[in-house]
């Protein structure tokens, strides 16, 4: 069991001592101790190095404006928890917690990261939910052995690509931001299990998170998503997928090209489709790759390609036999599908689908 040394049982006589409930000045504890000061309106907080051997720390629902240089004395520090303060900047103090793998500052005022800021690699979560970010520093996806992210409540309106760096992270929540879009890299976070994206401004999801073969909770409730794509059938893990609250479309639906395709993509589709050979010694490089990016037409009644000129088909596919689910692909001309009236059903695999 945890040795938990709490405010009122062993630092109420300090403060006494000190005749102050504003400022905490040091105090001796023994090695590998639990420090609780939750709601102690602490405004400042001044400790010795005697405190190094502190294990566990939690100062949520005080004053504090800041994390100062005495952050950098907890040496052996493993868990954090500053949520509730007034904190609105994160300074570079964090760099010298080695041993650091849990940080929760949730619910405070943080608009920006220092650009020296540092954190130890031994990070497993970190929690800034509830504050004002309105991206991801960069910073972020530098801890390689991130398990748990939770950015909700921010006011994030773009990912990086580079998020990708976090091959351990298993739960990401970015719920109530102001996303549009997700970068394809996304989809290649292998372990990634948990995912929460509902209350953002999204209008499409990338294809590649059908690379997500980790994936078993998926939230996507309050966006702007008229159709999901089709890779979401290989999700074999899927259990909860959320989508409520969307403008999913209710009828077949097909966008048509703006105008007709470009004669390179027409002289591109004729050598495709009728098997012409070519090769670097006969075009030029750059034809030569344009005809190696050809796209299969996904039409089961059409064997041919495309290139940039496309259609969007949207197939409604039932889950667990209750529920009709746009998903979407890409053909190579708007001539009709006759689509599957029984679709294949993915009820074995997806067990739970919120729709109101």
């Amino acid at each position: 069991m945890s040795n938990i040394w709490d405010y009122n049982r062993i630092l109420l006589p300090v403060k006494r001592y000190l005749g102050t409930s504003r400022e905490l000045l040091g105090c001796c504890f023994g090695a590998g101790m639990d420090i609780v000061l939750v709601g102690r309106h602490l405004t400042h907080l001044t400790l010795t190095d005697i405190l190094s051997s502190v294990r566990s720390l939690d100062l949520s629902k005080n004053e504090l404006k800041e994390i100062s240089a005495v952050f950098s004395k907890l040496k052996r520090l493993e868990r954090l928890d500053i949520s509730e303060n007034q904190i609105a900047f994160l300074s570079s103090e964090m760099k010298c917690l080695k041993f650091l793998k849990t940080l929760i500052i949730k619910k405070n005022n943080i608009k920006s990261v220092a650009l020296d800021f540092g954190m130890s690699q031994s990070i497993e979560k970190l929690n800034l939910a509830g504050n004002r970010l309105p991206e991801i520093p960069i910073q972020f996806t530098m801890l390689t052995r991130l398990v748990h992210l939770n950015l909700g409540s921010n006011q994030i309106v773009a990912i990086p690509k580079i998020i990708s760096n976090l091959m351990s992270l298993e739960y990401l929540y970015l719920g109530g931001n102001k996303l549009v879009c997700l970068p394809q890299e996304m989809g290649f976070l292998p372990r990634l299990s948990a995912l929460y994206l509902h209350n953002n401004q999204l209008i499409n999801i990338p294809a590649n998170f059908r690379h997500l073969r980790s994936l078993r909770t998926l939230t996507l409730h309050n966006n702007n998503l008229s159709s999901l794509p089709r890779g979401f059938l290989s999700l074999k893990h899927l259990e909860s997928l959320t989508i409520r609250q969307n403008p999913l479309v209710q009828d077949f639906v097909r966008k048509l090209p703006v105008g007709p395709p470009s004669l390179q993509e027409v002289a591109g589709r004729v050598i495709k489709n009728n098997d012409i050979y070519y090769s670097p010694e006969i075009l030029p490089q750059p034809l030569v790759d344009y005809l190696d990016s050809a796209k299969r037409c996904v039409n089961p009644q059409c064997n041919h390609v495309y290139f940039d000129t496309r259609v969007q088909d949207v197939e409604f596919v039932d889950f667990c036999g209750l529920y009709r689910v746009p998903l979407h692909h890409y053909i190579c001309s708007p001539h009709p599908i006759e689509h599957n009236s029984s679709p294949q059903s993915p009820s074995d695999r997806m067990r739970r689908v919120l729709l109101g």
